[in-house]
């Protein structure tokens, strides 16, 4: 019998804990229904706010440097000319070395003992960034950072698509990647109290990372308590939920997420282009989101505000960012697709790095750096769902999470030298690099609906015959199952 790439047959012939099956294909009752409609907004409440939360604290730490470096920590660790930016690159080339071995340690552990983890020796790591007393100290903490980072988005990603059918996937994932201007909303504020702060144990700038280290290893203990590694070993379920989690996710092939990765199909993906097209899509929408997480402190105080107003300033930028994330969970019903809400977000990218490059006016520049980040985090939120929405099966999905983190970490590393000291005041090599990512986004956003469009006419018109296949072989296909269509 011939198997979709997402199978929907259930041998389950009577009701298990109230839910009605039948027979053949699963069928949901409109009881049924609403009780999965409500089991999702828990899994929402529950795993997807943790990993939100998560996120968000690391989030805090690119704005963290920014920060720390109005308020004296180039002076103090005797940082010079582009020594600054070095420090801002070095967490990214271990970020990218350690991201694959990191994210097979994830299915070897599993996400609640792996992320809680990474959570808790990020949060140590900060915290002993605040008695480096040399340039040398603080690069090796860097560096540590990276490599403690590197697993959390692809981990993070591959979860989600364990947990959402392939539909529901753009939307949370643009809820995750929210967090990263949710920590910039709420990072300069904090960072401007904790500033405050006179006791002379540790400088205005060592307290910041302190304070915000020790919250982040502690939240990474509240995770091990409350995260599962699939809905059906999550003690914050009850039985029944369970069974409409299995049931629903059976359709969707994420039953799948139980096998062991296919090394063969591994290497198949790996040399599919669109997966490049779309991660380097990735790349583009990662230089404004660093620039609006690391830089906007640095960007402001030149203007001429004080370091103090200048931090708390960049939570305007990180409002606009959130809403902009928020909303890209939506383009692809409002627009149609994923594709032309790609080129909306593109407009916004574009308009924002113009007037920074044409303009010397201080609130016109305030609102391109609002209009960057609505247009940047969107970008980077669309992207991600856009690439994670094709993924046929479990090993496509480890694959892409881990592709797409290891290209945005090649970009975070770029964008970290594009606002160099000697720039100042009005940094035009960065704003025009964003220009740059902005034009090219949408070159790369229209060669990967071009080849979407392609291969879903060829499964259509030429649809490959698979029955001699078994049916394990027939789901190891993946995205190449000729009743597997591409999201566009």
């Amino acid at each position: 019998m011939d198997s979709k790439p997402r199978p929907i047959e259930s041998a389950d012939t009577a009701s298990t804990d109230g839910i009605s099956k039948e027979l053949g294909p699963v069928v949901f009752t409109g009881d049924d229904e609403k009780r999965l409609r409500w089991t999702f907004r828990k899994v929402d409440a529950t795993m997807l706010f943790i990993l939100i939360c998560s996120n968000m604290l690391h989030a805090i730490g690119p704005g963290n440097l920014g920060m720390a470096k109005v308020a004296g920590l180039e002076d103090d660790i005797g940082l010079h000319g582009s020594d600054f930016n070095v420090v801002v690159s070095l967490m990214y080339p271990t970020s990218l070395l350690f991201m694959l071995p990191s994210n097979l340690i994830l299915r070897r552990l599993g996400a609640r003992i792996w992320l809680s983890l990474i959570c808790v020796i990020w949060g140590i790591i900060n915290m002993c960034m605040a008695f480096a007393k040399n340039k040398v100290q603080f690069i090796v903490l860097r560096l540590l950072l990276g490599a403690a980072e590197s697993g959390a988005a692809p981990g993070v990603l591959m979860l989600i698509t364990l947990w959402y059918p392939r539909e529901m996937v753009t939307s949370r994932i643009a809820l995750f990647y929210s967090a990263f201007p949710a920590g910039a909303i709420i990072g300069g504020p904090i960072a401007s109290g904790i500033m405050k702060i006179t006791n002379p144990r540790f400088r205005s700038w060592e307290w910041i990372f302190f304070i915000e280290g020790l919250t982040t290893a502690g939240f990474g203990l509240l995770m091990f308590l409350l995260l599962a590694d699939y809905p059906d070993s999550s003690w914050l379920f009850r039985k029944h939920e369970k069974a409409l989690l299995k049931r629903r996710m059976e359709q969707d092939q994420a039953e799948g997420g139980h096998r062991a990765v296919n090394r063969k199909r591994l290497w198949i993906h790996a040399r599919d282009p669109l997966l490049y097209v779309q991660s380097l899509m990735f790349f583009c929408a990662s230089f404004a989101p660093i620039t609006i997480l690391t830089f906007t402190a640095m960007i402001v105080n030149q203007m001429g505000y004080s370091p103090s107003a200048a931090q708390a300033m960049q939570a305007a930028p990180g409002i606009c960012g959130f809403v902009g994330m928020l909303t890209s969970r939506y383009y692809p019903k409002w627009f149609g697709s994923h594709y032309l809400g790609c080129l909306f977000v593109a407009g916004w990218i574009i308009t924002g790095s113009s007037i920074l490059l044409g303009t010397v006016n201080n609130s016109a520049r305030i609102f391109a750096l609002c209009a960057l980040a609505f247009g940047g985090f969107g970008a980077s939120g669309i992207e991600a769902g856009w690439i994670m929405s094709n993924a046929g099966g479990p090993t496509r999905s480890a694959f892409s999470g881990a592709l797409n983190s290891g290209i945005g970490g090649l970009s975070a590393l770029s964008a970290s030298y594009i606002y160099r000291n000697k720039d100042a005041p009005r940094y035009l090599f960065g704003h025009g690099m964003n220009l740059f990512a902005g034009l090219l986004w949408v070159v790369l956003g229209t060669v990967a609906y071009a080849i979407i469009r392609y291969r879903n006419h060829q499964k259509a018109t030429n649809p490959a015959n698979i029955s001699h296949l078994t049916e394990d072989e027939q789901i190891d296909l993946e995205n190449d199952h000729p009743e597997f269509r591409y999201v566009a």
